[in-house]
């Protein structure tokens, strides 16, 4: 497992980012979360996985029941509870092992770039106790960099110039068709899988609204989004 401490990153540095809401980074997050959104549509009950700072759960599925993210950086929740607490979106502190809620809890959970950072037996461990949470029927959405694509480059570029680098992050590379394993390793079914965010975010260095048009284009199957979405489904009944 990665040496990294996640704990170093700054409270917030990723909400930050996302609330400037200008340049490719920003963009990057918006168009990322919107998607994730889309995927998931109505839902009473979500779970965010790695919520980081909140902003995925704290700007949006604003008429869900109940929100939760958990994470393991401390700072990163007592950061997400004080922007975004509310009646029914909440953030908890977790071990990164045992989900803490009871079988069956939630609709819907998500995963957003969190597996590329883990080994795959960490990877397995959450799945595995994502499903446990989950209500028959219910759904995992998963999103990491696409290693098929031009992400390789773009992260090379980060890892040169960007104040938090991914090189000592991203120990577990995903494309298109090793993806699918995950599926096997948590003994759920596959309802749909492609790609997404090809180049619209970096449009945003020009024009934001140059960038949003451009993501509502729906592109050929060819698998070179430089993000991989995964929607697992738990059909069976135990």
């Amino acid at each position: 497992m990665s040496n990294f401490d996640y704990q170093k990153i700054p409270p917030g540095y990723y909400d930050l980012i996302f609330k400037k809401n200008k340049g490719a980074q920003s963009e990057w997050h918006h168009r990322k979360f919107e998607f994730v959104e889309n995927k998931i549509k109505k839902t009473e009950n979500h779970l965010d996985i790695a919520c980081g700072p909140g902003t995925f759960i704290g700007n949006y599925l604003i008429n869900t029941k109940k929100k939760i993210g958990i994470d393991i950086a401390r700072d990163q929740i007592l950061y997400a509870n004080q922007k975004y607490k509310s009646k029914n979106c909440l953030f908890l502190n977790f071990d990164g092992k045992k989900i803490p809620f009871k079988d069956k809890t939630f609709n819907t959970i998500s995963l957003i770039e969190l597996i590329e950072h883990l080994p795959i037996k960490k990877i397995e461990i959450i799945l595995k106790e994502a499903r446990r949470c989950l209500k028959d029927n219910g759904k995992i959405i998963i999103t990491t960099p696409n290693y098929f694509s031009f992400w390789p480059l773009i992260e090379f570029i980060i890892n040169k110039f960007s104040k938090v680098s991914y090189e000592d992050q991203h120990i577990t590379k995903f494309n298109i068709y090793n993806i699918k394993n995950l599926a096997f390793r948590s003994d759920m079914k596959i309802e749909e899988i492609g790609t997404f965010n090809y180049f619209s975010p970096f449009l945003a260095i020009f024009s934001k609204k140059l960038s949003t048009f451009f993501s509502k284009i729906k592109f050929f199957d060819i698998k070179l989004g430089l993000l991989i979405y995964l929607v697992l489904k738990k059909n069976q009944k135990r």
